[in-house]
């Protein structure tokens, strides 16, 4: 059975405690996937990183409390953890992404063509397992270094409890710098760090949302959406660099340069829509967001008191 999580703070436990528990948790739910006797390895590599991800933004919003070192050691496990695994989940959702484009563009690609060159994405995706470091092995690796983290959250000096203020703020401010810097030179490496950015506010308003259910749930909905956004622009991006680099994986006769076009107009529309999205989610200054969120807190603790 998988361990049990609650990615939220409760309101009968201080909140030093909980984001101590939260960490272990995430911690817990990696280890169990990555430790299963006989584990699916892509949706494995898929939930354990999305842990990983969770781990890193709940460190952000706690940086200042726990300090320079621990936040930069903690953080650069989960990071390196996530990285070891970057490439087999990379590769394996490369099949998924033509068959939106397909499903987006229908009339613009053969359907046999198409299924050519999902049974080559997916061949490509297998060579890839069997040339990194074997499955147990690079799995054994990271699972040992995820119990050292365990015992590096375990020893973390959390005792504040206070709001958040000041790890809300510098992430909800580099996200909303993220977008300005994605709509001035939208590249690949700016729209992959804005998402990243967003994804850790996203986990801060799952947090918090106990404050105020109604609100913050409908503002995580839209976070998540967004994600997917940029998410998908990433991964259209990743395929685009794939059949570019690999050109044997498109069939014979395959219009190479039609594919490129309809990822190129896909990730257009999904950046506008990003944009959109992002310039109504980051509409407040940076203080006047935080406040806004503080006081959500206050009234929520003044209620769990009376």
């Amino acid at each position: 059975m998988p361990p049990q999580i609650t990615f939220h703070l409760r309101a009968d436990h201080p909140f030093s405690h909980e984001i101590k528990r939260i960490l272990l948790e995430q911690v817990e739910m990696a280890l169990w996937r990555l430790s299963a006797p006989e584990p699916d390895a892509d949706a494995a590599v898929h939930e354990a990183r999305k842990c990983f991800k969770r781990i890193r933004g709940v460190l952000r919003l706690v940086r200042d409390e726990i300090g320079p070192q621990r936040y930069a050691a903690l953080n650069s496990l989960f990071r390196d953890s996530g990285r070891a695994l970057s490439d087999i989940r990379t590769s394996a959702v490369l099949g998924e992404t033509l068959e939106k484009v397909h499903n987006r563009y229908p009339r613009r690609l053969s359907p046999e063509d198409v299924a050519i060159l999902l049974t080559r994405l997916r061949t490509h995706h297998q060579a890839l397992h069997e040339q990194t470091i074997p499955q147990k092995q690079l799995f054994s690796q990271i699972i040992a270094d995820l119990q050292r983290g365990r015992a590096l959250i375990q020893a973390l000096p959390l005792t504040d409890n206070h709001f958040p203020q000041k790890g809300l703020q510098r992430v909800y401010a580099r996200g909303r710098r993220g977008l300005h810097n994605c709509r001035q030179q939208p590249t690949v490496a700016q729209l992959h760090e804005w998402r990243k950015r967003e994804k850790y506010l996203r986990y801060h308003m799952r947090l918090l949302a106990p404050a105020w259910r109604e609100a913050l749930d409908s503002v995580t909905e839209e976070l998540v959406l967004l994600s997917e956004l940029l998410g998908l622009d990433h991964d259209l991006a990743e395929l685009h660099r794939t059949l570019e680099e690999n050109p044997d994986l498109s069939p014979q006769d395959m219009e190479r340069g039609a594919l490129r076009a309809m990822i190129a107009a896909y990730r257009r529309e999904l950046e506008a829509r990003s944009f959109s999205m992002g310039l109504r989610l980051y509409a407040e200054k940076p203080d006047a967001f935080v406040h806004r969120i503080k006081a959500y807190w206050r009234v929520w603790l003044s209620e769990q008191s009376s």
